[in-house]
């Protein structure tokens, strides 16, 4: 009974830990799309829940009422879908800006199925995505939103948590993130395409006997194909100061979750 006794909170403290774990992966940019299977998902969320559990510092008696049990479980289901929503803001402003580059170069009808969403997006929206995804496992930036996974285990232990209307304003500000990391990826480019229709403009204007219908099409594809090659470049100085400030704003929105 004695030996029950103990296994009883440890095991609902791993729960807790589970539910945290498990939504901050499954609701991740690419991770937690239909791209990963669900068995490798719940079998990563089970490992890592296994490791970040010895980071609590106490267990959590379970309540006798199943309303107690759910009121426990659901600010650690949000918690985990809130932290994993800063990053999806990232990569969401990644893809926003591929596509608006897509439709300033001409590529806006050249659409594929999206894996990740599951409907049709424009072919350099997925490049720049997948590119951005494969920089941020290239350069290991996903140790630190692990660390800081464990850290607010430590801090903000299971059972600590509590709900705050607060934390819902503050995610919605922070959807400003994927509108600057879209134009900080457009904005190069958008330069660049306005000089050249400008440039066709000025030649059609002085030499009218040119189609400049002709022309504007593969120069515009090919001139911007080049400097989009240039700009993707410039996606790992826009990745990096973005997921340094996502790291930052994991402790303010465990805060904003701490009863």
């Amino acid at each position: 009974m004695d030996l029950f006794s103990q296994l009883v909170p440890l095991s609902f403290t791993f729960v807790l830990v589970l539910v945290r774990v498990a939504f901050f992966l499954f609701f991740m940019p690419l991770v937690g799309t239909s791209i990963v299977p669900a068995p490798i998902k719940a079998a990563l969320s089970l490992v890592l829940s296994l490791i970040l559990v010895f980071s609590v510092p106490y267990a959590v008696e379970p309540p006798t009422e199943i309303y107690q049990c759910l009121l426990l479980i659901i600010p650690e289901a949000l918690l985990g879908f809130s932290l994993a929503l800063v990053l999806r803001f990232i990569f969401a402003g990644i893809q926003l800006g591929g596509e608006l580059v897509g439709m300033q170069i001409g590529f806006g009808v050249a659409q594929v199925i999206d894996p990740v969403t599951g409907v049709q997006s424009p072919v350099l929206a997925q490049l720049t995505y997948l590119t951005a995804f494969l920089l941020f496992l290239t350069f290991n930036l996903h140790h630190p939103f692990i660390l800081a996974l464990g850290e607010g285990l430590r801090h903000f232990p299971p059972g600590s948590l509590g709900l705050n209307s607060k934390i819902f304003l503050f995610l919605v500000r922070e959807g400003v993130t994927l509108f600057v990391i879209s134009l900080k990826i457009l904005a190069p480019l958008l330069a660049i395409m306005f000089l050249v229709q400008l440039a066709l403009g000025i030649v059609s204007r002085f030499v009218p006997q040119i189609n400049i219908m002709l022309v504007s099409f593969p120069l515009t594809i090919g001139v911007g194909l080049f400097f989009f090659g240039l700009t993707l470049m410039l996606i790992p100085k826009v990745l990096s100061p973005a997921f340094a400030r996502a790291v930052g704003l994991f402790p303010a929105i465990l805060k904003s979750f701490g009863s």
